[in-house]
């Protein structure tokens, strides 16, 4: 795996060793951060369900201020910190090994800053318990700040079943990965009118 752009631009990260990680694709991280462009600078940056960390280290590569990856699974969480080893960014970044939902729940912001929030969840979530996130996603557009950004992937249709006040959001599907957007605190969905919103899954860099 590799960083797109950005002060890290081109260096390579390590991939997950199981079959059950699934990192965000390159293609689809590159499309979902143009959409963000500037977005992410200077913020806080929480990676939830956090993988490989690579959505956390794009940010991070991208102008993000700091990191928060949050990863129950033990031999993730050594992933992800050799990941950010190896990209030098240990003093801007902070691994919690804990339940993404419960850690969500309980997080409290500490300022009005906005933060960027990336949910990254295993798919069969979206199957398996969709009322949950459907809740979780509802928490987080209730608690943080205004003009805070939300960012959805799921491999199934988003709809209202999952997302709260469907109207809030941005969809947009690249083969066969759907990315949903919200700005906390705006009434209309982001990212520029210009961008497409499907790109087919044969789609290369």
């Amino acid at each position: 795996m590799r960083i797109i752009a950005g002060q890290r631009r081109g260096h390579k990260f390590d991939g997950p060793r199981d079959k059950t990680t699934r990192p965000t694709s390159d293609m689809v991280r590159e499309s979902l951060f143009n959409i963000l462009g500037e977005a992410v600078e200077d913020l806080l940056v929480i990676d939830l369900f956090g993988g490989t960390g690579a959505l956390g280290l794009e940010a991070l590569s991208r102008g993000a201020g700091r990191a928060i990856f949050v990863e129950k699974n033990r031999d993730n969480a050594a992933l992800i910190r050799r990941n950010i080893a190896t990209l030098r960014y240990e003093d801007r970044t902070q691994v919690v090994m804990a339940d993404a939902y419960r850690w969500a729940k309980s997080f409290v912001p500490i300022d009005r800053e906005p933060i960027v929030v990336f949910i990254d969840p295993p798919y069969a979530d979206f199957e398996d318990h969709p009322e949950r996130l459907s809740r979780l996603l509802q928490g987080l557009a209730e608690k943080l700040p205004e003009g805070s950004t939300i960012v959805a992937e799921s491999s199934r249709k988003l709809d209202s079943d999952l997302l709260p006040d469907l109207e809030a959001w941005d969809i947009r599907r690249y083969g066969g990965t759907q990315i949903a957007i919200r700005t906390v605190g705006e009434a209309n969905a982001p990212g520029p009118e210009d961008l497409p919103g499907e790109v087919s899954s044969d789609v290369v860099e």
